[in-house]
C-alpha cells in the first residue's frame, strides 16, 4: 500500500473519535519538570507509522532545534515481521511512512526487530494465545525489548565510559483510554539498568486531542497512511486490541492475512478475542463487500 503525503487527512476527527473509550479524560496536571536535554546523551523516538507517531516525531523535534539538541534524535522502528504465508503483520506502507517522517527534520532512522523472535507471529505461536489488554507480550517482546536493545546499541557506539542516559519518546495520549490518561510525561523507564542505560519515559504528545493531532498533520504537513480512510488505528492489520469495526474494515481490505490468521486461531483453539473469533470477522467483513 503507498504512502499518502497529503497533509489533509480523509478522516480526521471522524475516524480520530472511533478510538475512544467514550469517556472525557480528567485534566492532566501540569508537569512537574520539562525535558532536560542536557542531561540526556540520545531521544530515541519510537515512530510505528501512525499519526500519533507523525506529531510526535514533529514535537520532538521541534523542540530539539530550539534547544540546539537535534544531532541527539533518533527514529527506530520496530519490525513486526511476516505471516509464514508472506505477509506483513503491519499494514504495508507504514514502515515508509515512519521513514518519511524522519525524513522531515534529517535525523536518523533505524529499522529493527526482535532477535529472540523472528514475527509476532512466531512469538504468538509460542505463546499459544493471542495477545490482550493484560498480555500485551506483543509490545514487551517486539517494542519494548527490541527499543531496550537499541539503546545499548547506540550507548556503546557513543563510547561514554559510563552508562548511557537516553529519552525514549513515545506518542501515546491521554485522550486514548483511562490508563493512558494517568500516565506522567516524564518518569523512569522500566527498561533502566544501574550498570547499563539510565532511560527516560518522554510523552510530549500525551496532552494532544486526535482533532490536534490531525491539525498538526495539517499544518506541519506531516505524512500520514491512506488506511486512515478506513480504520483509527495503525495498529497491526489483525489487532486483537483493536476495535470491532476497525478490525472488520481491515479483514475487508486484508483477507490474505486475516484468512491465514483464522487458521491459526483453529490451530490455537483459542478466540482472537473474547467475543468476537477471526471466523465471525471474516464474515462480516465480507457482508459489507
Amino acid at each position: 500500500m503507498p504512502t499518502n503525503l497529503s497533509p489533509t487527512p480523509p478522516c480526521a476527527s471522524a475516524c480520530g473519535g472511533q478510538q475512544l473509550e467514550l469517556f472525557t479524560p480528567p485534566p492532566v496536571p501540569a508537569l512537574s519538570a520539562e525535558f532536560d536535554w542536557e542531561r540526556n546523551d540520545v531521544v530515541i523516538i519510537g515512530d510505528s507509522g501512525g499519526k500519533d507517531s507523525g506529531v510526535l516525531v514533529h514535537e520532538v523535534c521541534a523542540q530539539a532545534d530550539a534547544a540546539g539538541q537535534l544531532h541527539k534524535v533518533r527514529i527506530l522502528h520496530c519490525d513486526l515481521g511476516r505471516t509464514p504465508n508472506g505477509h506483513l503483520i503491519e499494514w504495508p506502507g507504514a514502515l515508509e511512512v515512519a521513514r518519511s517522517h524522519a525524513a522531515l527534520y534529517d535525523v536518523p532512522f533505524t529499522v529493527r526487530r526482535s532477535r529472540r523472535w523472528p514475527s509476532l507471529w512466531d512469538r504468538i505461536m509460542s505463546h499459544g494465545n493471542w495477545p490482550g489488554f493484560f498480555a500485551r507480550f506483543c509490545t514487551s517482546d517486539l517494542k519494548t525489548a527490541v527499543g531496550r536493545d537499541y539503546v545499548d546499541e547506540v550507548g556503546a557506539g557513543l563510547r561514554l565510559g559510563r552508562p548511557v542516559r537516553a529519552g525514549y519518546a513515545l506518542g501515546m495520549r491521554a485522550e486514548e483510554s483511562r490508563a493512558r490518561s494517568k500516565k506522567p510525561v516524564i518518569e523512569q523507564h522500566r527498561m533502566t539498568a544501574v550498570s547499563l542505560r539510565d532511560v527516560t519515559t518522554w510523552l510530549p504528545v500525551h496532552r494532544l486531542t486526535t482533532d490536534d493531532v490531525w491539525k498538526a498533520h495539517r499544518d506541519y504537513s506531516i505524512p500520514w497512511h491512506p488506511a486512515y480512510e478506513h480504520v483509527g488505528r495503525l495498529s497491526c492489520r489483525a489487532c486483537p486490541l483493536a476495535k470491532r469495526e476497525d478490525l472488520i474494515a481491515s479483514a475487508r481490505l486484508n483477507p490474505g492475512i486475516f484468512a491465514e490468521m483464522a487458521g491459526a486461531e483453529e490451530h490455537l483453539g483459542e478466540p482472537f478475542k473474547k467475543n468476537l473469533t477471526l471466523k465471525q470477522i471474516i464474515e462480516l467483513a465480507h457482508d459489507r463487500q
